[in-house]
């Protein structure tokens, strides 16, 4: 059952507890929630008698998951709760819906995770998605249209495929004048120069060529050695560019996960424009996954912060669920388990700029929590087997998210993104996404 119950004072006891960072989990503790934030970890004979307690056993407890990379729908909040992902970064939307839905969020918490926020895609002259992006001809523009979005409230700025080197220096300067950090999907300014012209993180390893294709361990050392001069951030979305490559791929479609999608964004990803086109354009993403990895692997060994999104909701990307995958690619690219949870975890809140709001366990952050059964420190996939997810004190578990959620099926998905895919699939735009 769902605990509605924002301002209660309780304990949670696991089996374990991973703190977020540490390189391992701890036993024997538990955590103190009050008023929705830690207010202690302490040893499980600390607890005050008579102290509400809910036991957890065979569970670790983890920070809440997060989502560094969504263009949020209304029909996705609950799904985002029941995979333990207490936060998300949408990076791309309609600028004043995703601002109300940021306040709805924050008001009632059973709506979804926490949501930060960027706005439009701030995009070049031609714009590849007209509900989520906004067309910019000269660098005047692009600067004005930053300000707008800072002066609106959103937490960051994002960059799309079509701003060019003189567009994305206006955009940058405007932006870090006013504070603001800078996300883009590259595309027609390459990884060398956007990290030349100041960018803060780019998205999917668009525009970075060297992480497409066979690289020498000193190709791929030459651009690291920029990101790291710069503290640039990469979050490569490896699941997305997987899904796009396999879109056919029959299992996909006995993913029982796929309760959790809204019935349009399912008729979406039957209909997606990939699966009708040659061949050649799937291949190109699957023969591509290897180099991907292989660089994520580099970048990570060399010490570049690796944050982790996933691109929901393209095809096959659950929501909330689609963390699980690419935490599972994560290791498969060769990254501790533990490395990959920080990415999903510490790592992504440093990122988002919430780290001292989230993040981590520990006294006087929120209660932002997830205990799955297992330990996926050990075993990565045990994320999948969650039993309860906190968000800011507030206790959910998926089989009652379930119930609430079925009812917005009923519904048509709000949001500019399933706009504007269901113009794609049905042919109407002129332009072809960037990828």
């Amino acid at each position: 059952m769902n605990d509605n119950r924002r301002n209660g004072t309780y304990a949670l006891v696991p089996d374990r507890i991973w703190d977020g960072v540490a390189g391992e989990t701890r036993s024997g503790l538990a955590v103190v929630v009050m008023d929705g934030l830690i207010d202690a970890v302490l040893p499980v004979s600390g607890v005050p008698a008579g102290m509400e307690t809910a036991a957890l056993p065979g569970c670790t407890l983890l920070p809440g998951l997060m989502d560094a990379h969504v263009h949020y729908s209304s029909a996705m909040g609950p799904a985002f709760l029941a995979a333990g992902v207490t936060t998300i970064r949408d990076v791309g939307n309609d600028l004043s819906w995703i601002l109300g839905e940021r306040e709805r969020h924050a008001k009632d918490l059973s709506a979804g995770p926490a949501i930060l926020c960027c706005g439009h895609l701030l995009d070049g002259p031609r714009v590849y998605w007209p509900q989520l992006g906004r067309a910019h001809g000269t660098p005047g523009e692009i600067a004005d249209s930053v300000r707008r979005h800072a002066e609106a409230g959103v937490d960051q700025i994002k960059l799309y495929a079509g701003v060019e080197p003189p567009l994305m220096k206006a955009a940058i300067d405007a932006a870090h004048a006013l504070g603001k950090f800078v996300v883009a999907h590259l595309q027609a300014t390459t990884a060398e120069d956007a990290v030349r012209l100041g960018l803060d993180e780019f998205e999917h390893l668009a525009g970075c060529g060297v992480a497409w294709r066979a690289a020498s361990e000193v190709e791929d050392d030459l651009m690291i050695d920029q990101l790291l001069e710069r503290d640039v951030v990469i979050d490569p979305t490896l699941v997305v560019w997987d899904r796009l490559g396999r879109v056919l791929d029959r299992p996909f479609h006995h993913d029982a996960r796929r309760a959790w999608v809204h019935p349009r964004h399912l008729d979406i990803w039957q209909r997606y424009l990939s699966r009708f086109g040659p061949a050649e354009h799937r291949w190109r993403y699957q023969g591509a996954m290897v180099h991907l990895k292989r660089f994520l692997r580099r970048a990570h060994e060399r010490g570049v912060t690796v944050a982790l999104g996933t691109d929901t909701p393209f095809p096959h990307l659950v929501p909330g669920m689609s963390v699980h995958d690419e935490l599972a690619m994560y290791t498969d690219a060769g990254i501790s388990t533990v490395d990959a949870l920080r990415s999903a975890t510490s790592i992504n809140a440093r990122v988002l700029g919430i780290e001292g709001r989230t993040g981590s366990i520990k006294a006087g952050l929120r209660a932002d929590l997830v205990a799955v059964r297992g330990n996926p420190l050990e075993r990565i996939e045990d994320i999948e087997n969650v039993q309860c997810t906190v968000r800011e004190g507030r206790r959910f578990e998926p089989s009652a998210l379930m119930r609430d959620h079925r009812t917005a099926f009923d519904r048509e998905p709000d949001g500019a993104v399933t706009r504007d895919l269901l113009d794609y699939v049905d042919g109407k735009h002129v332009n072809r996404p960037a990828s």
